[in-house]
């Protein structure tokens, strides 16, 4: 009795209830379904950048190598990362030799008064590397992000290889047959028998069997009427 007089407090107590109104709560409410936010974009972006640009970045990477599966998908993410955080390391050196120089003008001008700028930016190094392991710490860090992405490309491209060796070859159907040209044999006519030898070859008939022949045939056309002339005159 008791359990159930709780449960219908707590069914009238939650439909009185609006949600969360201010904007701790409703950070503190989305992150309810959250584990451990390992892969979580806050894990990645600072405040400083903009998190719109990581997405597009991500989203680029995805279209370019197309992932089929969560492990060429986490290795696709990988290689993102690594990108960003070698931008970021980019950017801070940038930003930190800026700083330097701004810092060292004073100084700078009162010693080489209008030297080239790039004596500057010189001057910035050698004091940065001298009194400072920043620069030295930022060539490593970016060493180590681009082997990371190295890695991670390596891994997709083997995932990759083993996905599409697994896939069913299709076997393509036979081609139609196609209509051949006629050979030699074919497209040889045959020979009348008196001009043709026994292997096809033509043969030259000789001068006098021909004007023999062709005598023959002339006066054959004209025998019957020879023959009506002979018995008539009987």
């Amino acid at each position: 009795m008791t359990s159930q007089l709780k449960s219908e407090t707590a069914r009238i107590n939650g439909a009185k209830s609006k949600g969360p109104k201010s904007p701790e709560t409703r950070a503190k409410s989305a992150a309810n379904s959250l584990r451990h936010g390992l892969t979580a974009v806050s894990t990645v972006i600072l405040d400083c950048e903009t998190p719109d640009e990581f997405k597009k970045l991500l989203a680029e990477f995805v279209a370019m190598h197309e992932p089929a599966t969560p492990a060429e998908h986490d290795s696709v993410e990988q290689m993102a990362i690594a990108r960003w955080r070698v931008r970021r390391a980019c950017m801070s050196e940038t930003a930190l030799l800026d700083v330097e120089m701004h810092r060292c003008q004073p100084e700078f001008d009162k010693q080489y008064a209008g030297a080239d700028p790039g004596i500057h930016l010189a001057v910035a190094i050698k004091n940065l590397a001298d009194d400072s392991r920043a620069l030295a710490l930022l060539s490593r860090y970016e060493s180590r992000l681009q082997r990371t992405y190295d890695r991670a490309y390596h891994t997709l491209r083997e995932l990759q290889a083993a996905r599409k060796a697994q896939e069913p070859k299709h076997s393509e159907p036979p081609a139609a047959p196609q209509d051949q040209p006629p050979t030699h044999q074919q497209r040889r006519t045959p020979c009348p028998t008196s001009t043709c030898g026994q292997n096809g070859k033509t043969r030259k008939e000789p001068t006098a069997a021909r004007k023999l022949r062709e005598l023959r045939v002339h006066i054959g056309k004209f025998s019957p009427r020879i023959r009506r002339i002979a018995a008539r005159s009987i």
